[in-house]
């Protein structure tokens, strides 16, 4: 019996050392402690115990007749140490490859891109821009909302809005040039005075107000419990075959992978706050955007997935990148680029063993056992001074001191070639050249690809207010569809014909229904016929100036600025003999 007696406690002794050695960080000696006990480490297993309370071991029972109460305090110890064990153990994995940083001249791998065959350029060459938004919004996508618009309604209402895929594009269309001349209201664009022809003749007011109280795109009644643990569960179908078209057009080289706000302030489970964004509240998106600002890639955050899930060594922002690039076609070298939101070691070497490089700021708490060079010494030095180090699979941290030090880290590109920057001396109150290393001239070049979609897509946005907040989403993708649509427009005019200037992405025409169909024609302005006996009763005819415009009596194209207040008419000329 003392002989079990002093197992247990040569069993508690060594756990204590684990965890002390797993807390000190140490992966080296954990892993060696892990080679010279692993021969009594199956001995230590704690023993199986039964639904009954009985255990595998034969001794077991005279060891409880000694002390029960020290029986179980000295069994649930090493159960639950090893519990402890088991998830200190995943941290330690993260930590197991340790990286050694030297400051050794750095050896820029070859990076030659291989691009993909684009198919269809030639045959895109008589698009018009109707044709180049139908290849990502296709008639698949809006035959299966108006069909899921129209179920929704009978399930709501108890009567179908009895609509088409082609009244859901005239929305779409609608939509589009309400962000081209934005007004205060919905309800604006068919007033007599605000009135927009481009929206008010493809559908009446009260239709398509009806219309975007019912649009939907999933059955709310055949969806499985399975289903619905996506948040986004009621767009997801919408969302999946948008983002399959995104993916059929071949990537550029550069990509840059950050995060994109849909501005949002109403209530939802997925809305978040971020202070520094220009929009405050919203809905928190990933997306993959090349150098023109094409969303080759898309996701919604929805928060921890899975809190208890092991944690990867990469970090969830890290995961998110990894999640944007798995789409990427791999060994073709292609460049990605984000901010130090999402950058560890981990994350570079990861996308380096699957042929794709990266370049991105980082966080020096990220980058253990690198000893660069102090912010103040780099500041003693003066504007440019820069300082790096190399690790042994390859890859460079750059720090560079411009207005304040900034942290880069690379698999592709380092210092070399050191180009100048223009910045402006408050000392000498003159432009000066600051040294600026190839690294940050890359990262710089090619970072603002989300940025930009950003802004194109805040041009001409009009915003709809809508009790459901997926809404929101929804016509935030619409408007990423109108980018992307004239982002491969320009790409196929540059290849195609490149001394033709494309056409801006805001353009003025027909509204965005069918490339066949012609407008209809506006409605005469009614006519406002004044009584005689008004005319001619001698009260209150008072004239007044107004703006410049045709006179109701003239046959001719004349113009007067007299106004009757009583009749509402122009009067090219005021009569002398009779009144107002």
């Amino acid at each position: 019996m003392s002989e079990r007696i002093e197992e247990e406690v040569r069993k508690q002794t060594y756990i204590e050392n684990v965890i002390n050695m797993i807390m000190d960080g140490n992966s080296s000696d954990i892993e060696q402690l892990g080679e010279d006990g692993e021969e009594d480490e199956e001995e230590w297993t704690p023993q199986t115990m039964h639904d009954d309370g009985s255990s595998d071991s034969s001794d077991e029972e005279d060891y409880q007749d000694e002390s029960v109460a020290q029986t179980s305090t000295e069994v649930e110890i090493p159960t639950t140490t090893q519990d402890t064990i088991r998830k200190e153990s995943v941290k330690a994995n993260a930590q197991r490859k340790e990286y050694r940083w030297r400051k050794i001249k750095y050896q820029a791998p070859s990076i030659d891109f291989i691009a993909s065959v684009e198919e269809g350029t030639e045959d895109r060459c008589d698009w018009t821009p109707y044709m180049y938004f139908k290849q990502f919004v296709t008639d698949e996508m809006l035959e299966e909302t108006a069909e899921q618009t129209n179920l929704y309604s009978v399930q709501k209402e108890g009567k179908s809005v009895n609509t088409t895929a082609k009244e859901i594009e005239q929305v779409l269309g609608m939509y589009i040039h309400m962000g081209l001349v934005q007004m205060s209201s919905v309800r604006a664009y068919w007033e007599m005075e605000t009135r927009l022809p481009a929206v008010c003749h493809v559908m009446s007011r009260d239709r398509f107000l009806k219309l975007l109280t019912v649009i939907h795109f999933q059955d709310n009644l055949s969806v499985s419990d399975d289903a619905k643990k996506d948040k986004l569960w009621k767009l997801r179908p919408w969302l999946q075959k948008l983002g399959e078209q995104f993916l059929c057009i071949p990537p550029e080289e550069s990509h840059a992978v950050d995060e994109i706000m849909v501005p949002f302030k109403g209530k939802s489970h997925l809305r978040v706050y971020m202070p520094a964004k220009p929009h405050k509240w919203g809905f928190k998106m990933w997306g993959r955007a090349g150098q023109s600002g094409f969303l080759y890639d898309f996701d919604i955050c929805q928060g921890a997935e899975n809190p208890d899930r092991e944690k990867s060594e990469v970090g969830v922002t890290g995961e998110a990148v990894l999640k944007m690039t798995s789409t990427l076609p791999a060994g073709k070298n292609h460049k990605v680029f984000a901010d130090n939101y999402f950058t560890s070691v981990p994350l570079v070497q990861h996308l380096k063993e699957r042929g794709i490089h990266y370049v991105g700021t980082i966080r020096m708490n990220r980058m253990k056992h690198c000893t660069m060079m102090d912010e103040k010494e780099l500041k003693k030095n003066g504007r440019g001074s820069m300082n790096f180090r190399v690790n042994q699979e390859n890859n460079i941290v750059v720090r560079w001191y411009d207005n304040k030090a900034v942290n880069l880290i690379s698999s592709f590109v380092g210092t070399e070639p050191v180009g100048n920057v223009k910045r402006w001396d408050r000392k000498s109150k003159t432009h000066i050249m600051v040294p600026r290393p190839a690294i940050v001239e890359t990262y710089n070049k090619f970072m603002g690809g989300v940025d930009l979609l950003d802004m194109l897509s805040a041009l001409y946005k009009f915003s709809f207010r809508s009790r459901r907040w997926y809404m929101y989403i929804w016509w935030n993708t619409v408007t990423v569809a109108v980018i992307n649509a004239w982002n491969l427009y320009r790409r196929d005019q540059k290849k195609l014909n490149p001394k033709k200037k494309p056409v801006p992405l805001r353009r003025c025409g027909r509204p965005l229904s069918s490339p066949e169909e012609t407008p209809t024609p506006p409605r005469k302005r009614p006519s406002c016929s004044v009584p005689l006996d008004v005319r001619r009763d001698g009260i209150d005819h008072f004239p007044t100036w107004e703006t410049r415009q045709r006179c109701k009596h003239c046959t001719g194209n004349h113009f007067s600025h007299v106004y009757c207040e009583k009749c509402e008419v122009l009067y090219r000329d005021v009569p002398q003999t009779e009144p107002l």
